[in-house]
């Protein structure tokens, strides 16, 4: 009966671990949104969306799914109406954007090996920086320039998290932010 109870009580902190993840809100405060309106006709754009992930400054291979990523952002630059049409398929338009996403996640991998071995009793923590860029070329293939923003989310990791799962803000509001502010700068140095 004892190794039963043992098994369960196992069992349930294996389900009971929880995780809480949290912006450091140090992006600029966007606004207007939408974008105000240029004085010229509204340009096409075409995005090529691409990632970079490290883990204590060690690239490592990584392959996410880029369509709802890419997504998000098409989104996020027509919301801004400052374009005629945005497009991630290979198409002949005013504007090439290359927006790239770095993720440099740091950590003690020490330490997540503890909270690991002990079933999330001891807490760990690790931070994530976001990083992103996008590159603005004419129809020529000519830069016209760059902008860069970046937020930090920390997370951590605890049995007892589980009770905040329910309030963990999503990534995706973090990533429309990001694209918002880095699109603010861009019509702030007059690249679109």
């Amino acid at each position: 009966m004892n190794k039963l109870l043992l098994l369960l009580t196992l069992l349930a902190s294996l389900a009971l671990q929880g995780c809480m993840t949290y912006s450091h809100n140090s992006l600029p405060a966007v606004s207007p949104w939408p974008l105000e309106a240029a004085a010229k006709t509204k340009p096409t754009a075409f995005l090529k969306v691409q990632t970079e992930y490290s883990v204590n400054g060690t690239p490592t291979a990584n392959n996410p799914n880029i369509a709802p990523l890419e997504k998000l952002i098409a989104q996020a630059f027509t919301d801004s109406g400052r374009f005629a049409r945005v497009t991630t398929e290979q198409e002949a338009s005013d504007l090439y954007i290359t927006v790239t996403l770095r993720n440099q996640e740091t950590g003690n991998l020490g330490l997540a090996v503890i909270t690991g071995a002990t079933f999330f009793l001891v807490p760990g923590t690790f931070d994530n920086k976001l990083i992103m860029d996008m590159m603005f070329r004419d129809a020529d293939g000519k830069k016209l320039g760059r902008v860069e923003q970046q937020e930090t989310l920390t997370t951590w990791m605890h049995l007892l998290l589980i009770f905040a799962m329910p309030f963990n803000e999503s990534g995706d509001g973090v990533l429309r932010e990001l694209t918002k502010a880095n699109l603010s700068e861009a019509a702030r140095k007059g690249l679109i």
